[in-house]
Parts: C-alpha cells; structure tokens; sequence
C-alpha cells in the first residue's frame, strides 16, 4: 500500500493512504499544482502528473481547474497561505471551504464584537503617572547630592565636586530616559506601551529585560490565539472583528 508524503504551504504532510490524498485533493484541502512522493525517500512529482492518484477524483477537479487557480489567487492574496487551520481540530482547510470536512465546524466569516478597556485601568495609569513624574524630578536631585557627598569625602576640590555631581546626574537621567524608550519598543510589540515604558523608567536595564514577558495582546474570542493590535481580521480563524472601546476604571 503506497504511503504518500504531500509538501504544500512549505511544510510536508504525512504518510498518507491514496484514498485519503485522493480525498483531501477533491475537497481543496490539498492543491492540485501541490508536490507529492511515494515514501519517505522517493522523488516529489505534482499530483497532475500522477494518473493512479487522479483516476477516481481528478476529473471533476480538472472541469474548474481554471476556477480553481483563481480561487488560490484570490486566497493567496486574503492570508499569508491558500490553507487556514480549523480552530476546533487543527485541520488544516481552503480558505474557501465552508465548513471543515473533518469535524463540521462551520467556517463562514462571522463578525464579532471586541471590547477593548486599554492596556490597565484608568485609575492605575493616574497612580502611576504621577508616580513616575515624581521619580523623575527626584531621583536625580538624590544622584547630584550623593555624588557631592561622596566626592566632599573624597577630598575633592569643591569646583571638581560640582561638575561630578552634575555630570553624575545628567549620565542618570540621560539613563533613565533611553531605558523608558527601549522599554516602551520593546512592550509596543505585546500592546505593553506603558508597562514597558515603566518597568525601564524604574528599574533601567533589568525592567526592559522584564518587559519581553508581559503580554498584553487580546484573545480572540473565537479560537483565543493572540491578536496583533487592534486587527479587524483574525490572522488564524478568519473571523471578522469589531472593537469596541470602553473606559476601563477598575
């Protein structure tokens, strides 16, 4: 019995039985310009060219075959491949397919509503907003006194001392600045804007670091993978979205 491997959407699929791939090519899950090879080791060859592999289902596929390279064109152009993964079982299904062939879960674009109540609380951003002005303002008047401290014990001249104490607090706040900008770049790419830009401004090098583990990026409803931004099309299940957005207080 012939176990075909099947590569397509730059991944290789199985072993497959030849009533399976069969199947799966006159549903549209597999691409009739798509690569297969008997075996593991065998020589890959376009299903077209294949005639015990299109004998019992290549004629009806080969009636539409320029319908169906439209359909692909079209769906090349819709998502980053001609396949999407059914949210419930993984298969993977044209993008033109209505429903999945495996489970039955209906694949027709839905729109859903999102409510959207920002990245934290109102309240909280207030908090800590004002916090951070504070810590601004603060903790480099903190660094001139400690270095004019230390430079006094030091038995430094007093003109020598003010400049270390100036030049120590300007190298801080120039810190503190570009740590709140790679903080905020890096929590930008997770919808993290101010807790990246917070978690650098209070704790420089170690809080950017920290900033690469928050996610704040919404679910799906629908198949709950994490959307980039506010995306008016789930790159996964397809499903349209409409955000809606709410004050978030609490």
């Amino acid at each position: 019995m012939n176990q075909w491997y099947v590569q397509f959407a730059e991944k290789i699929y199985g072993p497959m039985s030849s009533e399976d791939l069969r199947r799966r090519v006159a549903a549209g899950q597999i691409p009739p310009e798509s690569l297969v090879r008997d075996g593991p080791t065998g020589p890959w060859t376009a299903i077209s060219r294949l005639p015990a592999l299109t004998a019992a289902a290549w004629p009806e596929v080969m009636q539409s075959s320029a319908k169906t390279s439209r359909e692909q064109e079209t769906s090349a152009r819709r998502g980053p491949t001609p396949l999407r993964p059914c949210p419930d079982c993984g298969e993977y299904v044209s993008q033109q397919a209505a429903a999945c062939p495996r489970c039955g879960r209906s694949l027709l674009l839905t729109t859903i509503d999102v409510p959207y109540r920002g990245e934290h609380p109102i309240a909280v951003m207030i908090f800590f907003a004002l916090l951070a002005v504070v810590f601004v303002l603060s903790t480099p008047v903190i660094i001139y006194f400690v270095a004019d401290s230390l430079s006094a014990s030091a038995g430094i001249s007093e003109a020598a001392q003010g400049r270390i104490a100036f030049l120590a607090a300007a190298a801080y706040t120039v810190s503190m600045v570009v740590c709140a900008v790679l903080g905020r770049a890096v929590g930008a790419a997770r919808m993290a804007f101010y807790t990246g830009m917070l978690l650098g401004l209070f704790f420089g090098p170690m809080g950017v670091l920290v900033a690469f583990a928050v996610d704040k990026r919404t679910q799906c409803p629908n198949c709950f993978s994490r959307l980039d931004g506010l995306a008016r099309q789930c790159p996964y299940c397809r499903v349209i979205l409409r955000w809606e957005q709410r004050p978030r207080w609490y």
